[in-house]
């Protein structure tokens, strides 16, 4: 077999052990009708809702964006320096643009563009959109090209790069940035971050630890803050704090006091001096409901502070000036569709972060 249908096939096996591990009520996961994910041809302006209940007095959700297409399964979600924001379908393989004025949404990258099967993690970084392509089964692309991080260009939306995942890779998931510009890319099937250095057109294995090989979901949100890498496991719901030694490498890791788990750790976003914003999934049974939370991190211990709850199946979050923007990604309905049924309107939740959160915001 060619390199390309290796990796698919890989995925696929790693879906497959993903499959036979989850039970009761998530046994559905990545088990899903393709004909449930047709396209839709067209996104028209989005609506905003009014005001809601908040979660805290702190906490003020100003709108919630709907998104048109019913079928768009939105993931991962980043902002450019302007406050546009990115959004990208699992299910679709395409990126919208949500303009940060007016909130029109428009196509960014269409369906395949680049290679994309399933859009998982996205950042923009100075004038490129890095998104994590991969291939679990769930996309009416399935099967068409191999995982990869890959590129394009915030500007004009070309096409700037392609990177496909080293040998033995499976699942791009969500990607950071370091200061001198490397590119960081978690691997939720392989104990693995990639990273792409600056000038270099391929991907290298920057971690490799057995300590995140485990059955299911494994090395999930990624992060950059004071000097060392932050990375959340999504299925023993844990964060840990990565070294970066001199040559730049991955150094020692340390597993951080928690106190307590978090059901399905996902997008994780720093925002300096030990904080940060973690989405808690809530799981993939029908019913799950998830959580924002605000972390903080001194001297390898984990405190966190409630910002919202009862949110839909949240995945990942951007922060645009003191604004967090949060989808509801309404993973149930995906994974665990006979039981969850349809999803409802597919939402980002406009969040106002505490005053605790602001500080150093722009």
């Amino acid at each position: 077999m060619t390199t390309t249908a290796v990796n698919i096939d890989r995925s696929r096996r790693m879906v497959g052990r993903v499959q036979s591990v989850k039970r009761g009520a998530a046994s559905h996961f990545f088990r899903i009708s393709i004909e449930r994910n047709v396209m839709k041809p067209s996104l028209h302006t989005i609506w905003l809702a009014g005001v809601f209940a908040a979660a805290m007095p702190v906490l003020a959700v100003a709108d919630l964006v709907i998104l048109p297409d019913a079928k768009f399964a939105p993931e991962g979600i980043s902002s450019d320096a302007d406050g546009n924001l990115y959004v990208g379908s699992l299910t679709q393989g395409r990126l919208i643009e949500i303009a940060a004025n007016t909130h029109e949404v428009t196509d960014f990258a269409v369906a395949g563009a680049n290679g994309m099967v399933t859009v998982v993690g996205l950042h923009v970084e100075k004038d490129r959109l890095f998104v994590c392509s991969s291939d679990p089964g769930i996309s009416g692309l399935t099967g068409t090209a191999a995982p990869a991080l890959v590129a394009f260009d915030v500007a004009t939306a070309r096409p700037s790069g392609r990177y496909p995942l080293p040998e033995g890779g499976a699942f791009c998931n969500d990607i950071a940035a370091l200061p001198d510009g490397t590119i960081l890319t978690t691997d939720s099937f392989a104990p693995r971050i990639y990273a792409l250095k600056p000038g270099v057109d391929h991907l290298e294995i920057w971690l490799d630890d057995d300590r995140f090989a485990a059955d299911g979901f494994n090395l999930n949100g990624i992060a950059y803050d004071d000097g060392a890498v932050f990375v959340a496991r999504y299925n023993t719901g844990t964060l840990h704090q990565i070294e970066i030694g001199s040559d730049g490498g991955a150094g020692q890791v340390t597993d951080l006091a928690m106190p307590r788990e978090i059901h399905g750790a996902d997008g994780l976003t720093a925002l300096g001096n030990g904080r940060f914003l973690l989405v808690e999934g809530g799981g993939l049974h029908a019913g799950a409901r998830g959580a924002l939370w605000g972390v903080n991190i001194v001297d390898g211990t984990v405190t966190f502070d409630e910002i919202a709850t009862d949110l839909n199946v949240p995945t990942t979050a951007t922060v645009v000036g003191t604004t967090a923007y949060v989808v509801e990604g309404q993973l149930d309905h995906l994974f665990d569709a006979d039981a969850a049924g349809p999803a409802d309107p597919y939402r980002i939740l406009s969040i106002e972060l505490p005053e605790a959160y602001r500080e150093g915001l722009r």
